[in-house]
């Protein structure tokens, strides 16, 4: 029983605090210091003995909870696209410690490896950008903010196609 009441206060904890999927945003969501120590305890629970929970049930906490992504101290992901003139970085990087250094880093390659592009984005951009264009709510009233974030979704269409935006608030 104390697995599944584990699994259930993490997803609880997640699904009140973060997006939908793992990675919803290119950088991790920063916690309140009362929720981080809920989920600090809550890996301490778990983790003492170590093998008190067998592999799926591990599975089972790490897929539900997204552990590998709520709350934790340290994270750096990377992912790679080859594209018709050569290959696209991604990368994010947060550190729990180092709130100034989180970022997303886009570098584009061309056939024989040469960077010929970089964007950084500080956890700012990144914020404002998702808040902008995946929580309109937060500006209900404002109609030139409605114009602008339709504007842009509507050329992020022209460039990428016809897309899906799923809204944090259902």
């Amino acid at each position: 029983m104390r697995p599944i009441q584990f699994v259930c206060g993490m997803a609880l904890i997640v699904f009140l605090t973060t997006g939908c999927g793992p990675l919803s945003r290119p950088i991790p969501e920063r916690l309140h210091p009362d929720d981080q120590k809920v989920v600090d305890a809550s890996w301490d629970h778990a983790l003492a003995p170590v093998n008190k929970h067998d592999r799926q049930t591990w599975l089972d906490v790490f897929v539900l909870a997204y552990a590998h992504e709520h709350g934790i101290d340290r994270l750096s992901f990377r992912s790679e696209k080859d594209y018709a003139e050569g290959k696209v970085v991604m990368e994010v990087f947060f550190d729990r410690a180092k709130p100034d250094e989180d970022r997303f880093v886009v570098t584009v390659f061309d056939p024989a490896g040469k960077t010929v592009r970089t964007e950084r984005y500080n956890r700012d951009d990144v914020h404002r950008t998702y808040r902008d264009l995946l929580s309109p709510d937060d500006r209900p009233d404002d109609p030139q903010f409605k114009a602008e974030r339709q504007r842009r979704i509507d050329r992020v269409s022209e460039i990428r196609g016809p897309i899906v935006i799923h809204l944090n608030n259902p």
